[in-house]
């Protein structure tokens, strides 16, 4: 192990693992910590959407690092699998936001205008037939979709070992079973639980839902708090969807290359409990039968659940921690429902401004100053 390094990296979920590896790939010298295994928390339990369109409910700076995030996916995915040989299983074959009522109509279509009045062409109105020739696996009785051509989805867990592997294999460190404790008191850098000091000369707060926690031991602490979330996983289903199926209130369902189908997904404040509820998984799959066409017969093998990190306007924290007047330790945090899709301008923004390029035009909506 280098006695110095460049970067600490604390958490190894998509965005911690994204952040290690472009600083890397720059060149960089790197050490990705976490507790547990990478991507074992939030990532290792996320469907992986992409779908700027459908989580924006406005124009505006989320929407606008949304989509830069999207269009940075098919480079990231392609260096990372070819650095580690792990295909992240990006699918950008497109999104239908279907519409089961005359009600959820008239939102797909409000939402399509506004989008179309910001300057945003990313989507249009299809009809149901239109809509069941783009996507043969829709239920019955749906009415009509938005459809998104250009989203789709990445399995998370795949991107972050192929993350951590291209990291590797640039010269990073991985070290497993390293809880970050605090800030180092005889160098620059971090101190782990068990005492160790590991000398780094900028440190990157990526700790998911445990960043309230983690901040307040660097001398600031961020109002980031756990919600819970569950996704059921079924097996079975006859024609899985080639395309993502977006119910709005009705949740999701998006099929991975190995035929798996995720159905999600809940939002529950329960703290830190990612408990499992048998009467969630049921509901979900009853939700997914609405939207696709076998899901009723498919088996419920089991569910994910993890804790998206939320700040209280909804809003991703990249930037300065507000306690660090010398800038020497950033956040990147609070990515709430969307930390896979916005993993690649996260990693992007956050490296510019470890190498003094300066922080990313648009970011002030996200500087974690907001909450200092």
């Amino acid at each position: 192990m280098p006695h110095q390094y460049d970067v600490a990296v604390a958490g190894a979920g998509i965005v911690g693992s994204a952040i290690a590896y472009e600083c890397a790939a720059r060149g960089l010298r790197v050490v990705l910590l976490d507790r547990e295994e990478p991507g074992s928390k939030a990532s290792g339990s996320a469907a992986g959407m992409l779908a700027p369109c459908s989580e924006a409910h406005e124009a505006g700076p989320f929407l606008d690092l949304a989509r830069a995030s999207l269009a940075l996916w098919p480079d990231l995915a392609r260096r990372a699998q070819e650095d580690s040989g792990h295909d992240p299983e990006l699918n950008l074959d497109g999104l239908l936001r279907v519409a089961l009522d005359d009600e959820t109509a008239d939102d797909v279509q409000a939402r399509l205008r506004w989008q179309r009045d910001s300057g945003i062409s990313a989507g249009e109105w299809v009809d149901a037939a239109a809509a069941r020739e783009l996507e043969p696996a829709l239920a019955d009785g749906i009415l009509g979709a938005g459809w998104y051509p250009h989203e789709g989805h990445v399995h998370s867990r795949p991107a972050v070992r192929a993350l951590v592997e291209a990291s590797r294999r640039h010269g990073a460190e991985v070290i497993v079973g390293a809880a970050v404790a605090g800030p180092a008191r005889s160098v620059p850098g971090v101190r782990l639980q068990g005492g160790e000091e590991i000398h780094a000369t900028r440190t990157v707060l990526a700790a998911g839902s445990w960043l309230a926690e983690l901040s307040q031991a660097f001398g600031a602490a961020l109002p980031i708090r756990p919600v819970h979330g569950q996704v059921a996983v079924l097996h079975g289903v006859p024609s899985p969807p080639r395309r993502v199926v977006y119910g709005g209130l009705h949740g999701y369902v998006v099929a991975k290359r190995d035929g798996t189908v995720l159905a999600g997904a809940t939002e529950e404040d329960r703290g830190f409990d990612v408990t499992p509820d048998p009467e969630v998984t049921a509901r979900l799959q009853a939700r997914a039968a609405r939207l696709v066409r076998g899901a009723a017969e498919a088996t419920a093998v089991h569910a994910w659940t993890g804790l998206r990190p939320c700040a209280p306007d909804r809003l991703p924290l990249l930037g300065p921690l507000p306690s660090e007047a010398s800038g020497s330790v950033l956040v990147a945090g609070g990515h709430y429902r969307n930390g896979v899709l916005l993993a690649p301008v996260t990693a992007r923004g956050i490296v510019a401004m470890l190498t003094g390029e300066g922080t990313p035009d648009g970011w002030e909506a996200f500087d974690p100053r907001r909450f200092g």
